[in-house]
């Protein structure tokens, strides 16, 4: 044991000496990721529409009332505002959201005042005492072969609009029922409120990119430091030399792996900080987000998700190792190894997409598993038993390749 913390002692002084390679362990994989899906939407959006800003929405014959509307979703959609389109045909009405723009008409459909067609709606309902349907109607168009623009469309629907019918109730009602209680004011940037309001629907989208997100980001640490480790000094001929020391080749590779074990799980532990601030710091919550706004875990789950780690690391370790000694010279051991982190990627787009749960055979996939097991956590549907069934298979086969790899250091110094 002394001898595997003097390694230990020794390998993260050599990492923590170089401030360049501190920062390439720590900050600038999680931040270089954290980038990436804050500018996925605004290239998605540009990709499908050919602009990285809002979504521009044309309001055709807006009412008053939603000009004067404050829409909290400003930074997201660009409004643009016309009293009527020219309209000949279908094709002509088409032409208006053919580059993925929105159009939006308010209307009636005996030809009247949009306003004018509410407030004979509340005038019947709390006057008149009928309820009928109203004459008011609106009509959102979007093109549905740009994907950005359904998602966006939707999103007009759901929340714009919701919160503008809202709106048209709390101000046009008061006029017939002027007695109804007025609205409890809440402060819509009120975290308790937020969690509360968002936190159901962004941690199930985040489930879908944060698990492939740190599993890359933790095979990219592991890989890094076990070519430095392994590869690097068994190409130099330092492995050989260190081999000659009285200590064993199973306290060598304990005390790197211990090393890379310490590093990787506070580079880990970072990037979670990174890509939690990333969701909060989203407001707009625009639909093309990775990150909705409102990721939030219950002590349980950060439990779960940090007591995961270690185990997960350990098992990426071991096969970097083995791969690193099993393999003569450095470049191919390294393509190797990146050919594995190649895999990772397209498990990480697999999962964005998958809606499926998983199926009790993938928990004890290597690798796989730490990425189903996260998922599980964030979904809150985890249990103990999924939790130690990947742990557990995790710890064994990093124990048993951690074994081969010594016997293989053994065997080569003979």
């Amino acid at each position: 044991m002394r001898h595997i913390i003097t390694i230990l002692k020794w390998e993260i002084q050599k990492i923590l000496s170089s401030w360049q390679k501190t920062l390439a362990i720590f900050l600038v994989p999680a931040a270089v990721m954290v980038f990436a899906i804050n500018l996925f939407p605004k290239l998605l959006n540009y990709l499908t529409t050919g602009s990285m800003g809002a979504q521009n929405v044309i309001i055709v014959n807006a009412p008053q009332s939603f000009i004067d509307f404050d829409s909290k979703y400003e930074g997201i959609f660009s409004y643009e505002y016309r009293e009527d389109v020219e309209v000949n045909s279908r094709e002509d009405l088409y032409s208006y959201v053919a580059d993925g723009d929105i159009l939006v008409e308010f209307s009636t459909t005996s030809d009247g005042d949009f306003e004018e067609a509410i407030r004979n709606k509340f005038r019947d309902l709390y006057v008149n005492n009928i309820d009928k349907e109203t004459e008011a109607r609106v009509v959102v168009l979007y093109n549905e072969e740009k994907l950005t623009s359904s998602y966006k469309a939707t999103q007009f629907e759901e929340d714009v609009l919701g919160n503008y019918l809202g709106y048209l109730e709390d101000t046009i009602s008061t006029e017939f029922k002027p007695d109804l209680p007025a609205d409890f004011k809440v402060d819509e940037f009120n975290p308790i409120t937020y969690i509360l309001d968002h936190r159901s629907e962004a941690n199930p989208q985040a489930a879908r990119v944060i698990p492939g997100i740190m599993v890359i980001l933790m095979y990219y640490c592991v890989y890094s430091l076990s070519c430095d480790m392994i590869a690097m000094e068994k190409n130099r001929g330092f492995l050989s030399k260190l081999m000659m020391t009285p200590v064993s080749a199973k306290n060598i590779l304990w005390g790197k792996a211990a090393a890379i074990n310490i590093m990787v799980c506070g580079s880990s532990v970072a990037t979670f900080l990174f890509l939690f601030l990333s969701s909060w710091l989203n407001r707009s919550n625009d639909a093309g987000s990775l990150l909705p706004f409102g990721l939030m875990l219950m002590p349980e789950q950060l439990l779960y998700l940090l007591l995961s780690i270690p185990a997960s690391v350990l098992v990426m370790t071991s096969f970097c190792f083995y791969i690193s000694l099993v393999i003569r010279k450095f470049e191919d051991a390294t393509a190797n190894l990146q050919f594995v982190l190649l895999l990772l990627m397209f498990a990480f787009f697999i999962q964005m997409f998958n809606m499926f749960d998983p199926v009790a055979f993938e928990y004890v996939i290597p690798f796989h598993n730490t990425i189903v097991l996260l998922k599980d956590i964030l979904n809150s549907s985890v249990s103990i038993v999924k939790f130690l069934v990947v742990t557990i298979v995790n710890l064994v086969l990093g124990v048993v390749i951690m074994n081969l790899c010594s016997k293989k250091m053994i065997g080569g110094r003979r």
